[in-house]
């Protein structure tokens, strides 16, 4: 293909006046110049409509120079402004890339957005023409139910936990497949700040010792117990929350708050402890040394009810690590996103939390390991067996 001619303006021009001095025709006058009688007839309409003003050209080389840096700036500002929606998609996979451009197709070029993804835009074409896959269909699907689970979780639970409730219902997923869907669609639990804070030691009454010893497991119910007490903020002033949890079921078993930090906070938590405890076996009930634990009253009451007083060796939250991580939850995934204007609106928050959110979800995590173990233990009905014998007399391969 021949390359197309370009003319000057000072060739333009002697071409105009050549037709008219010499008084041949255009198609005469051009034929003898090389060049088609259309384009010299339309540099002749071009200088009779706008005289000396006709064949602008480009301009001077200076004038070049200036619009191209104009064009180049146009490109950059639009370059920037989609960085600044879609920069944070540079090191993700190309379908997540598709995505942004998607999004942002109205706003800017698809092939601007291309070029700065990197992709090409005949993959977006086909991907954006594509039918989904059964895969992708199932993601759909699981991340509308992480979205619903998120949503009725007041957006505090992650992957772990989202992942356990699908477990719950029946969805057949695996957690770290849940844990890519919430980081590719920005969905995120509230996360935990590490913040230690050292404590004064109280004096610990005589023939008290610490029974717990930093060892939060336990085999049975209503064996280990740990209490504290938290505050929480309102605008009528602090409202304080004294807790008792079960180291087994790591559920909340007694609850109390009150304006004041007194010792009938302390009794009335252990109180509603003891009337889930179904006989008067021996508790092991651990705390720290704050002055209404070290009370008189409240070691009679310990006495009269069979609790084996546990308390801290040292003034560290790290003794009564299980209550303050309950603690930390609790302002984590409740009540540091509240503004509470009333004790009572505090009050009826935290009941909400401990009753209808923190131990229904324990209770269900105790039923389906209740029923795991159910199935390890119960005997086969063919042979009458036990499947946990048979796996631990099974002979070992070679």
């Amino acid at each position: 293909m021949a390359r197309r001619r370009t003319f000057s303006v000072e060739f333009k021009r002697e071409a105009v006046g050549l037709v008219r001095s010499s008084g041949q025709s255009a198609s005469q006058v051009a034929r003898d110049l090389g060049i088609n009688s259309s384009v010299l007839t339309r540099w002749i309409r071009e200088a009779q409509g706008e005289g000396s003003k006709a064949f602008p050209g480009h301009g001077r080389p200076r004038d070049e120079e200036l619009a191209a840096l104009k064009r180049e700036l146009v490109r950059v500002k639009k370059e920037r402004g989609f960085f600044k929606r879609g920069g944070g998609v540079l090191r993700e996979r190309v379908e997540v890339k598709y995505r942004m451009i998607e999004r942002c197709r109205d706003a800017f070029p698809i092939r601007l957005m291309c070029e700065c993804l990197k992709v090409s835009s005949s993959g977006y074409y086909g991907w954006r023409e594509r039918a989904p896959s059964r895969r992708e269909e199932a993601n759909s699907r699981l991340l509308a139910d992480i979205r619903r689970l998120h949503a009725d979780s007041d957006g505090v639970l992650g992957a772990p936990r989202i992942w356990e409730e699908l477990r719950y219902a029946g969805v057949s997923c695996g957690q770290n497949r849940v844990a890519r869907l919430m980081r590719i669609n920005a969905i995120q639990g509230v996360p935990q700040k590490t913040r230690w804070r050292k404590k004064g030691s109280g004096t610990r009454p005589n023939g008290v010792h610490n029974h717990l010893a930093r060892d939060f497991r336990a085999e049975e119910p209503n064996t280990k117990w740990v209490t504290d007490i938290t505050f929480i903020e309102t605008a009528e002033g602090w409202l304080y929350l004294c807790g008792v949890k079960d180291l087994c079921t790591d559920i909340i078993v007694g609850w109390s708050m009150s304006h004041r930090q007194a010792r009938d906070l302390v009794l009335q938590a252990v109180l509603m402890a003891l009337w889930q405890r179904p006989d008067r076996s021996p508790v092991i009930l651990h705390s720290d040394r704050g002055c209404q634990f070290t009370s008189g009253e409240y070691q009679r009451f310990l006495k009269g009810h069979n609790l084996i007083c546990s308390m801290s060796a040292v003034g560290s939250c790290a003794d009564n690590a299980s209550m303050e991580g309950f603690f930390g939850l609790l302002k984590r995934e409740r009540v540091n996103r509240r503004i509470y204007q009333t004790r009572a609106e505090a009050r009826a928050d935290v009941f909400d939390y401990i009753e209808r959110f923190h131990n229904p979800r324990r209770r269900r995590r105790l039923e389906a390991a209740k029923q795991k173990q159910l199935l390890l233990t119960q005997p086969f009905a063919e042979t009458g067996e036990n499947p946990a014998k048979l796996s631990r007399g099974r002979p070992r391969a070679a």
